[in-house]
């Protein structure tokens, strides 16, 4: 019965496509399990090639250890190939000032995304559920979240795939119990230090118990109908943001007149879509900041707002202004990239997770993909270093074997590109030498050939 709703919960949300190739996140518990079971069980339906990815969080000792061969052998005993890393979660959160709960995803989803690049897989399913939406609308309703935090979890978020999402803990219990399916309990589960547990552990038993029995499925809906109006307001506050917001050298502005004659909820969205140009996550804005970013357009030229992440936001003569003040302002982009890599960037007006890592020939496809926005390079013919930034004077490609030059100008005289939007594009560069004016031509100098041996695997998806 499960299988037959996933399925159609598939035709509907468009998850998985004959072909496939899935990562599939397994810990051990029940819901990865389910999860696992259901899509062994459609592998020959839609030829889907799995593969079991599990991350020891280095957490729980010899339980994680336990955790870990318990999946290979899961992973084994269906013929599915299996990889595993351990992550030191405890000392990634406190390098990058996280919970041990935000560093474990972080790390859990960084390494299964290089596990996509390396082996060629191009989606990663989860085993979120229903009552992991609910829990997570009223975790960020107590965090003081707008409409894009109650809109809880996503069945699809580019390539990042949900199937049981519709699936409620209870009937996932019910399925693995069902199919004599066997699971490992994580200790962490009972455990009430973490925020996200005690809202499972004691506000729903409470609130199922006091005051309705039915309180997670409610909340969920709640999530879904909040989702579908969200994305009708963030659909307009794009529309708005193409037709009134300008860049300029990495820089963001747009006139105080047409900003004032928009809707406080699109004004709010577009705010954020600016700020997300500067950084990946903005949840240390706070509605005080967007009030005092909105009233801007009434001051006087001159008054400034600084936000957290170096950014200042400052009302110049008819317009409001957005740049970076740790770089002075310029806004030119110029990032060394030390491998492995991951950065949001805005290409073409697209915002777009760029990630790089070197891989060993032998552990690729045997044919190169033929994708926009994944490309391979030899990465043993790079001689300066790697770089992210807008095109400079004296750029250059080889075009040939022959070693022939051709200036990265006149490739963009050709490709039609305006002058006013050339300072605009990205490169990545080996100094001068460009090694990918993306998302378009490549240097021949660094084609991977037979005698490859280290690929740069440069891989951008939507963010």
């Amino acid at each position: 019965m499960l299988k037959e709703k996933v399925l159609k919960f598939n035709e509907v949300n468009k998850l998985f496509h004959k072909g496939d190739r899935i990562v599939v996140g397994v810990s051990g518990g029940k819901d990865s399990v389910c999860l696992l079971d259901v899509l062994d069980r459609c592998r020959e339906e839609f030829g889907l090639s799995l593969l079991v990815v599990h991350v020891n969080h280095c957490l729980r000792g010899e339980e994680a250890d336990r955790d870990e061969a318990f999946v290979k052998a899961l992973a084994e005993q269906r013929g599915i190939p299996f990889y595993s890393e351990k992550a030191d979660v405890r000392a990634l959160a406190s390098e990058l000032k996280m919970t041990e709960e935000e560093a474990g995803r972080y790390i859990r989803y960084r390494i299964m995304q290089h596990v996509c690049m390396e082996k060629e897989y191009n989606k990663i399913a989860v085993a979120h559920n229903q009552d992991d939406v609910a829990e997570t609308v009223l975790f960020q309703m107590f965090r003081g979240s707008g409409p894009r935090g109650l809109s809880g979890i996503f069945p699809k978020r580019e390539y990042i795939i949900r199937p049981i999402l519709f699936a409620e803990r209870s009937e996932i219990e019910q399925y693995v119990k069902r199919h004599h399916l066997e699971f490992c309990e994580d200790s962490t589960n009972v455990n009430e230090k973490y925020t996200r547990n005690k809202v499972r552990l004691r506000v729903f038993p409470y609130v199922e118990r006091e005051i309705n029995n039915k309180a997670k499925a409610h909340v969920a809906r709640a999530a879904q109908k909040i989702a579908l109006q969200y994305s009708y307001i963030d659909r307009q506050a794009k529309k708005e943001y193409m037709r009134i917001v300008n860049s300029d050298r990495g820089e963001y502005y747009y006139d105080c007149e047409e900003f004032d004659r928009l809707d406080i909820v699109l004004k709010v969205e577009m705010i954020r879509l600016i700020l997300k140009n500067f950084r990946d996550s903005v949840k240390d804005i706070t509605e005080k900041h967007y009030k005092m970013i909105i009233s801007l357009s009434d001051k006087a030229a001159g008054k400034q707002v600084m936000l957290p992440g170096s950014i200042c936001v400052e009302k110049q003569y008819g317009c409001v202004r957005y740049k970076n003040y740790s770089t002075g302002g310029s806004g030119t982009l110029q990032i060394t990239c030390n491998l492995p890599f991951e950065e949001v960037l805005e290409i073409r007006r697209e915002r777009m997770c760029v990630c790089m890592d070197v891989i060993p020939r032998e552990k690729l496809m045997k044919e190169i993909p033929r994708k926009d926005y994944t490309k391979w390079f030899d990465y043993d013919k790079i001689k300066n270093g790697i770089c992210l930034r807008n095109p400079m004077e004296g750029d250059y490609f080889i075009m040939d074997s022959s070693g022939n030059r051709k200036r990265l100008s006149r490739y963009y005289i050709d490709e039609k590109i305006p002058v006013s939007e050339r300072k605009q594009e990205i490169v990545l560069a080996d100094g001068d030498h460009v090694i990918w004016a993306v998302p378009g031509r490549i240097s021949n100098a660094y084609k991977v050939t037979e005698e490859t041996k280290q690929v740069l695997v440069v891989m951008m998806t939507l963010n």
